[in-house]
C-alpha cells in the first residue's frame, strides 16, 4: 500500500480522476481531512506525528486549491497524462491567435473608453460566457479516448488560460476604478 504522499490528488479526496467534479464532495471531503490532519489537532503529539501533519495539511491545501478551480483543474489532469504543459499561452492556430489580438485590443479600448465600467461589464460578460463554454467542451474531451483528444485538451486548456488572463485584466482595471 502506497503512502498518502504518493497519492494523486483526486486519490486523496476519494474521488474520481475526471474533469467535472461535484464541488460540494470536493469540499465536504476537504474540510473532513482538515479536522482530521489539521496540526492543532497535535499540539500534545510527538515532533514527528506535528510533522506529519504540516505536510499533510499542505498537501491536502495544495490538492484542494488545484481541483477547485476549472483551469488548475485541467492543468493537473493533463499533466496526470503526460502532457508538457508550457506557461506561455503560444497556439500554431492562426484563428485563436487572431482571436487573441482582437481581444487585446478591445481590452485596450476598454481601458480608454469614455463608459469603462459599461465596457468591462460586457467584455467581462462575453469572456466569462466563453470560459463556461471551453469548460463544457473540455469536459467533453477529456471524456473522449480518441487518440488526438489529449491535444484538443491542451489547446482548450491554453484558450482557456488565455481567457482567465484576460478576466484578471479587467479585474485590475475594475479595482483600479474604485
Amino acid at each position: 500500500m502506497g503512502s498518502i504522499f504518493s497519492k494523486d490528488y483526486f486519490a486523496l479526496f476519494n474521488l474520481p480522476v475526471a474533469y467535472d467534479l461535484d464541488h460540494e464532495v470536493l469540499t465536504r471531503r476537504y474540510r473532513e481531512m482538515q479536522g482530521m490532519i489539521h496540526p492543532d489537532r497535535f499540539v500534545n503529539a510527538t515532533e514527528k506525528e506535528r510533522r506529519v501533519s504540516v505536510q499533510l495539511t499542505a498537501l491536502t491545501n495544495e490538492a484542494y486549491q488545484t481541483l477547485k478551480t476549472p483551469l488548475t483543474r485541467a492543468r493537473y489532469l493533463l499533466q496526470l497524462r503526460g502532457v508538457d504543459i508550457d506557461d506561455s499561452v503560444t497556439s500554431k492556430d492562426i484563428a485563436f491567435l487572431t482571436e487573441q489580438i482582437e481581444l487585446r485590443e478591445r481590452l485596450e479600448d476598454v481601458r480608454h473608453s469614455a463608459d469603462v465600467e459599461g465596457e468591462l461589464l460586457k467584455l467581462g460578460g462575453e469572456l466569462q460566457s466563453r470560459l463556461v463554454g471551453l469548460q463544457q467542451t473540455l469536459q467533453d474531451v477529456f471524456l473522449d479516448e480518441s487518440p488526438d483528444a489529449l491535444e484538443k485538451a491542451h489547446r482548450l486548456y491554453d484558450e482557456m488560460q488565455f481567457i482567465s488572463r484576460l478576466n484578471d485584466e479587467l479585474d485590475e482595471i475594475e479595482d483600479a476604478l474604485d
